[in-house]
């Protein structure tokens, strides 16, 4: 992972403490490995330190945008005033967008994961930040 990308991401989540930080994540993916070109950061509609929510509309519009640059939707980020493991809410939205890839960072010691829900079985995900 690229460090500068995760820096931006660690800024994000220590700024917004201690509302959860989200944001959707946006490259390729290729023979299983998955390549993030493109962050984009949203506002926490919930303003909850526990949940986070991003507003249907500026999803789709970041979307549209990464669409017309040849990018897909990889996936989502938020912050957790824990550890970076998935909650229970998590989980029942990895669920409804299976094989997505859900990268958590915790806002007490800024350690990174990424996990991703294949055929109902939650997995540690590898991936790659190569933005410019």
């Amino acid at each position: 992972m690229g460090m500068n990308q995760i820096r931006l991401l660690i800024e994000e989540t220590r700024k917004r403490y201690p509302i959860e930080a989200c944001g959707a994540l946006f490259g390729e993916l290729s023979g299983g490995e998955v390549r993030i070109k493109k962050i984009v950061i949203f506002r926490n509609t919930l303003e909850s330190t526990l949940r986070f929510q991003i507003d249907p509309e500026d999803f789709l519009k970041a979307l549209f945008e990464a669409e017309m640059e040849g990018l897909q939707h990889i996936g989502f980020f938020h912050s957790h005033s824990a550890s970076p493991y998935p909650s229970m809410v998590d989980i029942k939205y990895m669920k409804l967008w299976p094989e997505t890839i859900w990268l958590i960072i915790s806002s007490i010691n800024y350690e990174v994961a990424a996990y991703r829900m294949i055929n109902g079985d939650l997995q540690e995900a590898y991936i790659d930040i190569e933005m410019k």
